[in-house]
């Protein structure tokens, strides 16, 4: 009051935190910056946040200031995260297996200038330079240093043009950060066109690269790629479900199939060996799309069952409840979530989903985000809203899969090493610090939504999992192109690698029990009754 601040009831909560002389210091700081506003809120506190770590740093220890931080949703290593996820994470609840957060990005909401952009992209080509560098990469130079003799030579560039000439030679335009030249891939090099050919706008690559600076001649090209060693395998028999696109609070929410699966979760569905299955589920990811929300599309409003959205995430909880205690539910949005749709996108708040804020087995994530489950396996979760570009920008997957195989898409975007390469495939957030849609560690595995089809496949050791959806179609899903398969959901057993695929909708085919062989998942769909498979 001496400064002339009031605090609103959340900022005054965080504070009573600290001792009462940081608390003083942070209003100090307020006050020299000449804020105009006179009622101190979150937003305000997250505006000046680099001005405020200065009390930190000038502290006796940081280790005072940390439940202030984690009070408000930011740690101090410059990232976002949920108050209720640490809560969760440091539960003394036995039963509930390990977890936690590798990667978890998020950017300040700021006013957005043509810079950040700028630096965005700069940023974005360090990051994937730096993982292409760790290649077998000889004579490796920039575009500023390349000389008019005919050597060859290695070349990071980032594609900003692509073209076809009369005689159906690609020709790119490039730059990295020393300027901008001409590469052409002769029609004739057959091998080395098929792999150009599908080239995306924005992505990182390195080519072998022949000729003058006006005009060079590409030998070979050289993707960033994702790549693990060897598959993983857990000590114990734990097993993981995975689902996407539940839609709570729309008309064509398929309650029933819903809790169909909730009970067979619990052990009360399904038969004796489904049964015993269910009982190791240990953990269950939900990634995106948990809600309906509202006002996503047009007449959106007509195709709702719960019009409003903390209502549709009210009801989620009371499902969500009704599942086995010990098994910890990791829930990532989408873009019909109560989050902004900028990539990358928040953890949903407490002041949507309370509810599940407060349940000690639920966690609530970033999208994308990096998370490690027991037995040491990394799970990346993306909800997938840069796939429908990809797909219209190759004509491979357009043609021939459409929207019917989100892992051929994700297997594209394994080998960019970025989760929406193109500009503009999807809305994201520009960081001015680094790319957080970079893949910068390799998952073990890559759960996506949004295409509402289920599918598992392997790409260079990592399994991929699509997830299906409990919503029937809509007349909007009808124009982006999907064709949903709901009630599907996989099962991984993380010691085996055992994977299994339940139908809650289709009662003729119960599961279907697949196996990885040579890079793709054979699956055997055992039929109601019969016992013929």
């Amino acid at each position: 009051m001496q400064k002339g601040f009031l605090l609103d009831k959340e900022i005054l909560n965080s504070l009573s935190l600290l001792e009462e002389k940081y608390a003083l210091q942070i209003i100090e700081v307020l006050a020299n910056l000449k804020i105009k506003d006179r009622v101190i809120t979150k937003s305000i506190f997250l505006n000046n946040i680099e001005n405020i770590n200065k009390v930190v740093l000038n502290s006796e220890t940081e280790i005072s200031f940390e439940k202030f931080f984690l009070s408000l949703g930011y740690s101090q290593n410059n990232r976002l995260v949920n108050p209720n996820f640490v809560k969760s994470i440091s539960s003394s609840d036995n039963e509930l297996r390990s977890f936690k957060i590798i990667n978890s990005d998020l950017v300040f909401p700021k006013k957005v200038e043509v810079k950040d952009f700028v630096d965005h992209f700069r940023n974005r080509y360090e990051q994937i330079r730096n993982i292409l560098q760790e290649r077998s990469l000889d004579n490796l130079k920039s575009i500023r240093r390349l000389s008019n003799e005919r050597e060859s030579s290695y070349l990071i560039v980032e594609i900003i043009g692509k073209r076809q000439t009369k005689n159906k030679n690609l020709v790119f335009d490039v730059e990295d950060l020393t300027g901008r030249t001409r590469i052409l891939i002769n029609e004739g090099k057959k091998e080395l066109y098929e792999k150009c050919k599908d080239i995306l706008p924005d992505e990182v690559v390195a080519f072998n690269v022949s000729g003058s600076k006006e005009m060079l001649f590409a030998n070979d090209v050289v993707f960033p790629d994702s790549l693990l060693s060897e598959k993983r395998k857990g000590e114990e028999d734990t097993w993981v479900a995975f689902t996407s696109d539940v839609h709570v609070g729309s008309k064509m929410f398929l309650e029933e199939s819903f809790l169909k699966f909730i009970k067979w979760l619990n052990g009360e569905e399904g038969e004796e060996s489904q049964r015993q299955i269910a009982k190791k589920v240990k953990y269950l990811f939900l990634v995106g799309d948990n809600v309906d929300g509202v006002g996503v599309f047009p007449d959106q409003d007509k195709l709702l069952k719960i019009p409003e959205v903390t209502a549709q995430y009210k009801k989620l909880a009371e499902f969500l409840k009704l599942v086995r205690k010990d098994i910890r539910i990791i829930i990532s949005p989408g873009q019909h979530d109560a989050v902004w749709v900028g990539e990358p996108q928040p953890a949903v708040g407490e002041e949507w989903a309370q509810d599940l804020a407060k349940m000690e087995n639920v966690n609530l994530v970033t999208n994308p985000c990096l998370v490690e489950i027991e037995g040491g396996f990394k799970v990346l979760m993306y909800h997938g809203a840069s796939m429908h570009g990809i797909i219209e920008e190759m004509p491979d997957i357009r043609l021939n899969y459409g929207h019917r195989s989100p892992t051929r898409v994700v297997k594209e975007l394994l080998k960019r090493r970025h989760l929406s390469p193109i500009h503009g495939s999807c809305d994201y957030v520009p960081n001015n610090k680094r790319d957080p849609l970079v893949i910068e560690h390799v998952p073990d595995i890559v759960a996506t939504g949004d295409l509402h089809r289920q599918e598992i496949s392997t790409y260079n050791n990592i399994l991929l999992i699509a997830g299906s959806c409990w919503q029937s179609i809509t007349p909007f899903e009808e124009k982006v192109g999907n064709v949903p398969d709901p009630g599907k959901v996989p099962l991984f057993n993380l010691k085996s690698r055992e994977i299994k695929i339940l139908d809650f909708i289709n009662e003729e085919k119960q599961d279907k029990e697949c196996v990885e062989t040579d890079g793709k998942v054979v699956c055997e769909v055992s039929l109601q009754g019969d016992g013929k498979k």
